[in-house]
């Protein structure tokens, strides 16, 4: 699906941009910044619909060493706007084109010359700076980035859902790209957040039984796990989450725990849920280090593995499975908001909600619309 190109001068001089403006924890803004021009090698891209991440929460009022100022956000879908001089398309690849739905990695600057970078693993890239933390983010009217960056949208996945590009991809990096195959195994989730409710979907998807373990209050996001073909979900302060884990694996216990909660005890209790030999991938960040039964993970042979961002083929993966259907991100979506809602968003985000910005209510609703009769927003 390919939007109209864009009329000659039809790109505004300015636009409307989610600013941190400094170190001071809230202080926030929503400013008027000029709209950045397309270099060479790069794509202007026209928000349509931007996520906020717990971590975007956490850098507007905590500490904060990413570049200041600059525009917050890093989960965004959108339409090409412009292209820039010399951009290169992949062998066989039909060039980028005005109007092109799209969706966007967070790396805006890579080395390209590391061993990390030759393989597609800018995840590691020493020299990495990624968007809404050491660059310009997507919480923006426009956001310009390389084009080696840029993944078309299927026309099965609206621009809406599309903004959850990037935790998907996190969660394919975490079940399938760091762990390995999981058909036919027993796994629990720890965290029911979006990134939880999404790593619970791949491992789905992968083939494997799913276990969601969050807490009685969450019951509105292990109600969605549910719906989404989770098969069993566990709220840990009333149930005992390793009497279930027992009883689906016949007694073997799980194969893999994905800790996603970013909570230090639940991920110390992680490893009375593990067989023998099972493995612990550690996907959320947390704020003070765990205190792990190291004798635990050498007496039962465990793995403890992180998992850390995403790479080029998540995206690819995640949007193949999006497209297929296999992989279902609206359900987690739990606020539609105007940007100039921000603060609200991000209270909610503190809350526990998953909110997308719609930067142009428009076109979400215009894309919504064409989607074999999605309901609009």
């Amino acid at each position: 699906m390919t939007y109209a190109a864009s009329a000659p001068g039809a790109i505004p001089s300015t636009m409307r941009a989610l600013v941190k403006r400094s170190r001071t924890p809230g202080d926030v803004a929503l400013v008027e910044r000029p709209v950045p021009t397309p270099g060479p090698g790069q794509v202007l891209i026209r928000i349509v619909a931007a996520a906020v991440c717990g971590s975007d929460r956490s850098e507007i009022n905590g500490k904060d060493t990413g570049l200041v100022p600059r525009a917050l956000g890093h989960e965004a879908a959108g339409i090409i706007a412009a292209v820039g001089d010399d951009v290169q398309v992949a062998p066989g690849a039909r060039p980028w084109q005005v109007g092109d739905r799209v969706t966007v990695e967070t790396d805006a600057v890579l080395c390209m010359a590391c061993r990390w970078c030759r393989t597609e693993q800018y995840n590691r890239c020493p020299n990495r700076l990624g968007i809404g933390r050491t660059a310009d983010g997507a919480l923006a009217d426009y956001l310009v980035m390389p084009a080696r960056a840029l993944h078309l949208l299927p026309d099965t996945v609206p621009l809406l859902s599309a903004a959850l590009t990037e935790p998907t991809a996190v969660s394919v990096h975490a079940v399938i790209e760091q762990s390995p195959s999981l058909a036919g195994e027993v796994v629990v989730v720890i965290g029911p957040g979006a990134v939880g409710q999404l790593c619970a979907q791949v491992a789905r998807a992968a083939g494997a039984t799913v276990i969601m373990a969050g807490l009685a209050r969450h019951e509105a996001r292990l109600s969605t796990a549910l719906q989404s073909g989770i098969h069993h979900v566990v709220r840990t302060d009333v149930e005992d989450l390793a009497a279930v884990v027992a009883e689906v694996s016949g007694g073997d216990m799980a194969h893999t725990v994905f800790e996603c909660s970013g909570q230090v005890g639940e991920l110390e209790r992680a490893g009375a849920l593990l067989a023998k030999g099972g493995r612990l991938v550690l996907v959320a960040f947390y704020k003070s280090n765990p205190d792990l039964d190291i004798m635990q993970v050498v007496q039962n042979e465990l793995e403890v593995v992180g998992s850390r961002g995403k790479r080029a083929s998540s995206f690819r993966t995640a949007l193949r499975l999006m497209s297929s259907g296999a992989i279902d991100t609206a359900p987690v979506i739990t606020q539609v908001l105007p940007l100039e809602d921000w603060e609200r968003g991000i209270d909610l985000v503190g809350r526990g909600e998953k909110v997308v910005f719609a930067i142009d209510p428009e076109v979400v609703q215009r894309d919504l619309a064409a989607d074999e009769g999605r309901a609009v927003v």
